[in-house]
């Protein structure tokens, strides 16, 4: 066999040991006789692996606060003498207004679950079985958790 071809078949060997994973880098841990600038400039070890873990868990908390929604649980006491055929909270300066009750008798309550992705203020309007309707503008159903119609 030739130089040339000793080599080839060398160069060969290795690079298909490395292929499968029969051969691997060894690094031995810095030797405790090692002079301390040395060891100083080198990076942490684990820094880079810690602050990956965190962005991995950053992004995890903001998809789960994206899949969570806020909301709020109101009581809507219906005060009234007349049935309230319908109650919609509309979000301040929105336009899409959302039933958050219906068909409640005169004196009974209701507890109700309101949405509050983005903002607590409300506007409210209902609309009773006599054909009445009441409005109520910025309302915080964060803070004021109790809706109570009255004449």
């Amino acid at each position: 066999m030739s130089k040339f071809q000793s080599s080839a078949f060398v160069a060969s060997v290795v690079g298909a040991a490395l292929m499968t994973g029969a051969a691997s880098a060894q690094t031995a841990a810095p030797a405790a006789n090692v002079p301390a600038a040395s060891v100083a400039n080198a990076p942490p070890t684990g820094a880079p692996v810690a602050k990956a873990q965190k962005k991995v868990k950053k992004k995890a908390q903001k998809k789960a606060q994206k899949k969570v929604t806020s909301s709020v649980v109101v009581v809507v006491t219906n005060s009234r003498s007349v049935a309230l055929s319908e109650l919609d909270a509309t979000p301040s300066g929105g336009t899409l207004p959302n039933t958050i009750v219906s068909n409640l008798a005169p004196g009974q309550k209701r507890s109700v679950t309101v949405a509050t992705v983005k903002a607590c203020v409300f506007n409210l309007h209902g609309a009773y079985a006599d054909g009445s309707s009441t409005d109520s503008t910025s309302v915080d159903l964060c803070k004021d958790q109790n809706v109570n119609l009255v004449e």
